[in-house]
């Protein structure tokens, strides 16, 4: 980890915040470690899992630009890893923060706990979907709709990654998107970027008529 700069402005408001940088692969904080900060991500990709007991690994969110995460109280429940080099925006809990409601940290920490749990909602939008298909589907929705994306979708991360995110196997994600690219409502332009042909189909296919925050990408309704 590399911090950056100290944020004075947000030192003014009764709290401090810092510009950090972590290289692709980094932890950014592990399971069980005590929670003094929560984060905001200015560039890059970040993943959040947890390690079962057998060995296996369970990926519980991607986190992009202006997402945030680590917003658990006393403790981490997860590990946060960085899938690319990531610029990440760390604030500071403090006492004072969380019971003077009127300070602008408070405010933006009670923003911050706003957008966790739009991600979270996310997470249920995804595991909603019972077949391999509407799951990788629903994905490609969502990562298009999160990346603000026109057709044009670039996946830094890992098939494995993608996998444990949906609880399938690299196998299962790698025919099925194969499956969407053979049926025309995707062009798998590499390993890590593809375009989305048919908005419409994809969207028919995931099953919901609405992703996120609500609102339509022009990108998957055409």
């Amino acid at each position: 980890m590399i911090i950056i700069q100290e944020a004075e402005s947000a030192r003014r408001n009764g709290s401090s915040s810092s510009l950090v940088t972590f290289a692709k692969g980094t932890p950014i904080y592990r399971e069980g470690d005590t929670s003094h900060y929560w984060y905001e991500v200015v560039s890059g990709i970040v993943r959040t899992c947890r390690f079962l007991a057998d060995g296996h690994r369970q990926l519980t969110g991607f986190y992009y630009a202006g997402e945030v995460f680590g917003i658990e109280d006393d403790s981490h429940g997860e590990t946060a890893e960085a899938v690319t080099d990531v610029f990440i925006r760390r604030h500071e809990r403090t006492a004072d923060t969380l019971e003077d409601v009127d300070s602008a940290a408070s405010k933006s920490h009670r923003l911050a706990l706003q957008r966790a749990l739009q991600a979270a909602r996310d997470c249920i939008f995804l595991f909603g979907h019972k077949t391999a298909l509407a799951r990788v589907a629903a994905f490609l929705i969502a990562m298009t709709e999160r990346m603000h994306a026109r057709g044009d979708v670039e996946l830094p991360m890992s098939r494995s990654d993608i996998a444990d995110h949906l609880g399938l196997t690299i196998h299962t994600v790698s025919r099925t998107m194969s499956d969407l690219a053979r049926q025309g409502l995707i062009a798998l332009d590499g390993p890590k970027s593809l375009r989305i042909l048919d908005g419409a189909r994809l969207r028919a296919l995931a099953g919901d008529d609405i992703v996120g925050n609500g609102k339509r990408n022009p990108a998957l309704v055409s």
